[in-house]
């Protein structure tokens, strides 16, 4: 899996996005995208699960989307748009998914963390046959910034936030009488960092690889971490052992 700021990883994506905080106008767009280890076919939809920390003890309100009540109820939404400077991303829909935001977990895995979950799926008539080794589009997410100034701010938008696309699931129509074919994507796609994006400098320190549903055989995961201000690489290289440990 690979997630970027503004365009997918083989289309130039950034890694870290700085924003002054200084106006109520425009938005972000955090690209996911995903390659497969061989051919896969009859792809019917995917699922995207995205977990998100901040450097402190809870969640700002200004990363506060979706539910009734938060302070940015609505700056927040996904959507199957591919980048317009895409070359090297191919959607791999080819415009027929249809789907959306589906929740916004507010203190999934503590009180400064929060997990976005996306999914989007294809007629039966439109099914997909992937390739491998091709980088396919997923989704975008779009953060405006709404309420970034003025009386009614919700404050937070300056804080170090750490994101990671912690799983996809690529789903294929269940068959009667016959196993799942359902492909678990947990993994950087090109490197370890190639499947999370910081904000504000943000940087991931105690990263683990935990089972999202506690079993003895776990087939799903997701990465577990904490949010810092990026310090100077001197200090960087224990978290990168850390990440690097988690694919061996």
């Amino acid at each position: 899996m690979n997630l970027r700021w503004d365009n997918c990883y083989g289309d130039g994506g950034v890694w870290n996005k700085n924003f002054a905080c200084d106006t109520n106008f425009g938005s972000e767009r955090l690209v996911g995208s995903f390659e497969l280890a061989q051919d896969f076919s009859q792809v019917s939809g995917l699922e995207s699960y995205i977990d998100l920390s901040v450097q402190g003890a809870t969640l700002p309100a200004w990363w506060s989307y979706k539910n009734f009540g938060t302070c940015r109820q609505t700056s927040l939404n996904a959507n199957a748009t591919v980048p317009p400077t895409s070359v090297n991303c191919i959607d791999w829909s080819q415009g027929n998914e249809s789907g959306g935001l589906a929740a916004y977990s507010i203190g999934a895995h503590g009180p400064q963390t929060a997990r976005i979950i996306s999914g989007f799926a294809v007629p039966a008539s439109a099914l997909a046959d992937l390739s491998a080794g091709q980088e396919y589009y997923a989704f975008t997410l779009t953060i405006n910034h709404a309420k970034t100034l003025g009386t009614t701010a919700c404050g937070g938008c300056d804080v170090p936030v750490c994101i990671f696309l912690s799983r996809i699931l690529v789903a294929t129509p269940p068959v009667v009488g016959q196993t799942s074919r359902d492909l678990s994507l947990d993994r950087g796609a090109n490197y370890v960092g190639s499947q999370y994006v910081t904000w504000q400098n943000g940087y991931p320190i105690n990263v683990q690889r935990i089972c999202d549903s506690p079993a003895s055989l776990c087939s799903r995961h997701f990465t577990s971490f904490d949010c810092v201000l990026a310090t100077p690489t001197g200090s960087r290289g224990s978290t990168w052992g850390q990440v690097k440990s988690l694919y061996r």
